[in-house]
C-alpha cells in the first residue's frame, strides 16, 4: 500500500484529505504544524509529501519544510505536492502556479490550489506515486 503523509494547519483539510486518499487506497499520515516536519517524514517513509505553504505565524512554512525536505538525504527524492490557497489568501505578492516550481526556492513536484476536487487530488497523488 502507497503511504502519504500530509502537513497543514487546517484540521477539516487534514480529515477529507485523508478521507480521499484512504479511499483511494493510501495509507495517511499527518501533522498541523512546521515542527519536527522533516524527522516525522523520514519515520512514516511515504511515498508522496502534501504540504500547505502557509501556517500560523509563518506564511512561507510549506516553502521552507520542502527546501528542508531536499536537504535530508533520507527523504529528498520523494514527490512533494503543494495544496495551497496560497493564492486566495494573497499573503505574497502574485500568484503560484507549476511555472514556478524550482530547486532553491519552491522545490516541489507539483502545485496544486485549494480547493482541490477529490478526482484530482487522486490523479496527482497517483503519479506522483507511481
Amino acid at each position: 500500500m502507497k503511504k502519504v503523509y500530509v502537513i497543514d494547519d487546517d484540521r477539516d483539510i487534514i480529515d477529507s484529505v485523508t478521507m480521499i486518499l484512504e479511499a483511494g487506497g493510501y495509507e495517511v499520515a499527518s501533522q498541523m504544524e512546521q515542527n519536527n516536519a522533516v524527522e516525522n517524514i523520514t519515520a512514516f517513509g511515504p511515498d508522496v509529501i502534501i504540504l500547505d505553504v502557509m501556517m500560523p505565524g509563518n506564511d512561507e512554512a510549506g516553502f521552507e519544510i520542502a527546501r528542508n525536505i531536499r536537504q535530508a538525504e533520507a527523504i529528498k527524492a520523494k514527490p512533494i505536492l503543494m495544496l495551497s490557497a496560497v493564492n486566495e489568501a494573497g499573503a505574497f505578492p502574485g500568484t503560484f502556479s507549476n511555472t514556478d516550481r524550482d530547486d532553491s526556492w519552491m522545490p516541489v513536484d507539483e502545485f496544486v490550489d485549494k480547493p482541490v476536487t477529490p478526482d484530482n487530488l487522486l490523479e496527482k497523488v497517483k503519479k506522483l506515486a507511481d
